[in-house]
């Protein structure tokens, strides 16, 4: 069901509400009056991290970390840096990548080695597509520039015209100009507002024909060729998936990727369309029991949030797309938006990933800007299970430096969440109304996990849904999820403080030992800590999934059956 953009604005507010009414004691200002020994132990532990848990989270990440990788990144060398310091799923955008770079990407980050070394890893690919975009179309050239399309200076006050007509598709002035959409004239009305490349230059529409909408120039600027057209507010019918979306699609299924983001979806049918045809394309190069790529939607325009509830249970995950969604709706609620979509997202078990311009100025500096730290911070505090870098990691001058910087920021606030659950468990507004039996399993294996103090969670899972409820339930210290299928491993590693290991054995009771035995290997462990064990267990053909408390024991043998993973 639509929500109008106003209720949803006063819903953030009251989420804004409930997020201060669930502060920490530790940082309520009476309960500071009458517990300052408490408080000073909470502020002097910055920047002295000395517990296991601290260090086994800077290790192995609560959040994780997304990164597009371009020109300056993919090549083997520097691609394996970033896989070593923290990428966990590699974005291809293919508004700009062609299939030859996204091949030798996928190549090189496949034989990447993941942090125990080996030739195997679990990071995971995520192709993002370009969507059905409106785009103004070329200019005329002059003399002077000897035929080069030069920029057109539109200044305030001055009128100009978009037009639909095919004639003007390379003949743009500054009186007229074409825009790619071809029902502009229906979808706007006197007084809308439409931005040109990203919001760089607004327009006021006055006046409206059969092929065209004449508008008024609300600040000068200088416009590009093929620039981005945004009609906030506005009902706009474009298809879900573009001729070369589809194509780009089928290319990567294929080459088995292992996320879709869908941009610029606006409804939930958007998803559905999409997903058949994943289903379609997906059926004719591989067998029914592979995993399917799980989709993604960008909420990216008002439309989107209005049914985002919708978008939302379609969807694999969610990612906030800041770029476009701070010019479809005023910038001073793209955060309240953020933080909205992150609960509603938390509340249902969904992954969501935070974007665009996360550390924005590493682009051309090798530390990041104060405001950019905090922005990061606060994305994990509210709760994202990823946080995404665009042009810094593609395009930028320090691309190993801003993978560290972000997984750095990402830890730290992770490490406080850790230290706020040693003195409570509060999962109000994380759960549904009535939990499944899998639901009330993972919820009870992550508050065991925080009153015991436990080293970490390990599951034996073959369809990875119990491994997604205990995410949903943001367990302070790293699960080991043991998978069966080394795609669904792919998949889970999206979700907050999941960790995935191929392991080809079943989930017998020799299983548990390997895993607890490789656990203390890779240092989630030690000898004497307590750990949460999830196994399903057969009983006389039916399947029950049970979780047993152990003692490590001194016993860490040789392991077969694992390869190399995470």
């Amino acid at each position: 069901r639509a929500v109008p953009f106003t209720a949803m604005a006063s819903s953030m507010l009251r989420s804004a509400i409930r997020g201060m009414r669930r502060v920490p004691r530790a940082f309520n200002p009476r309960y500071f009056a009458t517990n300052l020994e408490g408080e000073l132990a909470c502020m002097s532990r910055y920047g002295a991290y000395n517990t296991h848990k601290d260090t086994l989270i800077s290790r192995y990440p609560m959040t994780k970390a997304v990164c597009t990788i371009g020109p300056v990144s993919e090549d083997a060398e520097t691609l394996q840096s970033l896989v070593t310091s923290g990428l966990r799923i590699m974005r291809i955008n293919f508004s700009h990548a062609t299939y030859e770079e996204a091949t030798l990407r996928m190549k090189n980050l496949r034989r990447s080695k993941g942090i125990h070394g080996g030739s195997f890893n679990m990071r995971a690919v995520m192709l993002d597509t370009q969507g059905p975009e409106i785009r103004t179309g070329l200019f005329e050239g002059d003399e002077e520039t000897k035929g080069r399309k030069p920029k057109l200076e539109l200044k305030k006050g001055d009128s100009i015209i978009l037009t639909i007509d095919d004639e003007y598709r390379y003949k743009g002035t500054t009186e007229k100009i074409w825009c790619s959409y071809k029902k502009l004239c229906t979808s706007v009305k006197v007084g809308s507002k439409i931005l040109l490349d990203d919001g760089l230059v607004g327009l006021e529409v006055k006046s409206i024909g059969g092929d065209f909408v004449e508008c008024e120039i609300l600040n000068t600027g200088l416009l590009g060729e093929r620039k981005g057209v945004n009609l906030p507010g506005a009902i706009v019918e474009l298809p879900a998936l573009t001729e070369k979306d589809m194509a780009d699609i089928e290319f990567g299924i294929k080459n088995d990727i292992d996320f879709i983001a869908a941009s610029f979806v606006r409804k939930a049918a958007d998803v559905a369309e999409i997903e058949d045809f994943v289903k379609k394309i997906h059926s004719q190069h591989w067998p029914e029991t592979h995993p399917l790529p799980g989709i993604i939607s960008k909420i990216e325009t008002q439309e989107a949030l209005q049914n985002f509830n919708g978008i939302m249970e379609k969807s694999y995950g969610i990612m906030v797309a800041r770029g476009d969604l701070g010019v479809e709706i005023p910038f001073e609620n793209v955060a309240l938006a953020q933080k909205e979509m992150i609960y509603r997202c938390n509340k249902m078990g969904k992954p969501v990933i935070v974007a665009t311009q996360m550390l924005e100025s590493m682009q051309g500096n090798p530390r990041p800007t104060r405001a950019e730290v905090s922005d990061v911070t606060n994305a994990v505090l509210d709760g994202a299970d990823a946080v995404m870098l665009s042009g810094e990691s593609a395009n930028g001058n320090y691309p190993l430096e801003s993978v560290q910087a972000l997984g750095s920021i990402a830890a730290e606030a992770d490490k406080h969440l850790a230290f706020l659950d040693e003195h409570r468990f509060d999962s109000k507004g994380r759960s549904t109304t009535v939990m499944s039996s899998y639901e009330g399993l993972a919820y009870s294996a992550v508050r065991a996990s925080k009153e015991m103090g436990a080293a970490c969670i390990i599951i034996m899972t073959s369809t990875g849904r119990t491994a997604k409820w205990l995410s949903k339930f943001r367990p302070s210290v790293p699960v080991m999820a043991y998978v069966k299928n080394a795609k669904l491993g792919r998949q889970l590693i999206l979700h907050r403080g999941l960790h995935p290991m191929y392991f080809k054995k079943s989930g017998s009771e020799e299983g548990t030992d390997e895993a607890v035995r490789r656990a203390i290997q890779f240092g989630f462990c030690s000898v004497g800590d307590t750990v949460l064990i999830l196994q399903s267990i057969e009983n006389n053909g039916v399947y029950d999934v049970a979780m047993r408390i152990r003692k490590v024991g001194e016993d860490g043998g040789n392991i077969e059956g694992v390869k190399d993973g995470i």
